[in-house]
C-alpha cells in the first residue's frame, strides 16, 4: 500500500493503486498523544491476514505535531485550515470523499482495535449480506487505564447502544461505524453542521436503507480521557441533550464541542 497527499487546494499524489477493501477514517485536531500510537497499531495489522485497507487522516489545522506523525504512517493525509473552523461530521465527509474502499471504517484518533483482522473480517462476513449497509461493535476503555468502574460503565452502555438498534433510538458512537459506501454516500454522509450526535444521526438516516449489525465478539479500545475529564453523568447528560435536539429540532445545542486532550 502506497502513500497518498493531498493539501488544502485539493491536488492529490497518489503513488499507489493497489485496491483496498476497507477506508479507515480518522479526524485530528491537536492529537500528538494519540495518532502516531493509533496508526502505528493499525499499520502492524497489514500482513497478517487482514483484508486490504488503507488509513485516511483529515486534520483540522493541528498546530502540534500530529500531522508530523501522521506522515508515513497514513495512506492519505487531507490538511485543511478550514476545517479547524467545521465540525467533526464533515471532516468525516472529506475522508469519506477520498476513501476508496467499498466499505468506510469511520473511527477516532484514540481507538485500537485490540484485533483489527477480526473486526474486519467480521464486518465483511456482515457485508455479504446485501441488505446490510452499517456495522458497529463494542467500545471499551483502553485496558490499561480502566477501572472496574470504567468497565462496568462501558458495558451497561455497550448494551443499551445494541439495544437501541431494536427498538429504533439507535444510538451509537463515533469509535466505530463501519458503512457501505454506497449506503453511505446514497444519504449524503453525515450532517456536516452537526456539532455532536452525528454518529446517531448518521445510523437514524443509513437504516432507512437496510439493517445495522452490531457485532458481539469483537470490539474496539478507546482513550477514557473525556470521561475523565467532565465525568460520567455530564458527558452523557451532553450526548442524551444532543440527541433530543437533533432529533426534535434537526440541530445540535452546542455550538462547539469541547476539546479534551
Amino acid at each position: 500500500m502506497g502513500t497518498t497527499s493531498m493539501d488544502a487546494t485539493g491536488n492529490i499524489e497518489a503513488l499507489s493503486t493497489d485496491p483496498v477493501v476497507f477506508s479507515i477514517v480518522i479526524p485530528t485536531k491537536q492529537e500528538e498523544r494519540y495518532i502516531g500510537t493509533t496508526l502505528r497499531h493499525l499499520r502492524s495489522a497489514r500482513g497478517v491476514g487482514t483484508l486490504p485497507f488503507e488509513i485516511v487522516v483529515v486534520d483540522g489545522a493541528s498546530t502540534d505535531s500530529t500531522v508530523a506523525q501522521t506522515s508515513g504512517l497514513a495512506d492519505q493525509i487531507v490538511t485543511d485550515s478550514e476545517l479547524a473552523c467545521v465540525s467533526i461530521a464533515h471532516a468525516r465527509n472529506v475522508g469519506g470523499q477520498l476513501a476508496s474502499g467499498a466499505f468506510i471504517f469511520h473511527t477516532d484518533a484514540d481507538v485500537l482495535p485490540p484485533n483489527l483482522p477480526l473486526l474486519l473480517a467480521r464486518a465483511a462476513e456482515a457485508f455479504a449480506d446485501p441488505r446490510v449497509v452499517a456495522v458497529t461493535a463494542p467500545v471499551m476503555p483502553y485496558p490499561w487505564e480502566a477501572t472496574r468502574r470504567d468497565v462496568a460503565i462501558h458495558r451497561v452502555a455497550n448494551a443499551f447502544f445494541r439495544s437501541s438498534l431494536w427498538y429504533g433510538a439507535l444510538f451509537s458512537r463515533g469509535e466505530c461505524q463501519i458503512v457501505r459506501r454506497t449506503a453511505f454516500e446514497a444519504i449524503g454522509g453525515y450532517v456536516g453542521s452537526y456539532i455532536s450526535g452525528e454518529d446517531c444521526d448518521l445510523f437514524r438516516r443509513i437504516h432507512r436503507t437496510g439493517r445495522i449489525v452490531y457485532l458481539t465478539d469483537v470490539c474496539v479500545h478507546h482513550s477514557p480521557r473525556r470521561f475523565r475529564a467532565q465525568g460520567y453523568v455530564r458527558t452523557f447528560g451532553i450526548y442524551v441533550r444532543e440527541w433530543v435536539w437533533m432529533n426534535l429540532l434537526r440541530r445540535s445545542f452546542m455550538h462547539e464541542w469541547p476539546v479534551v486532550r
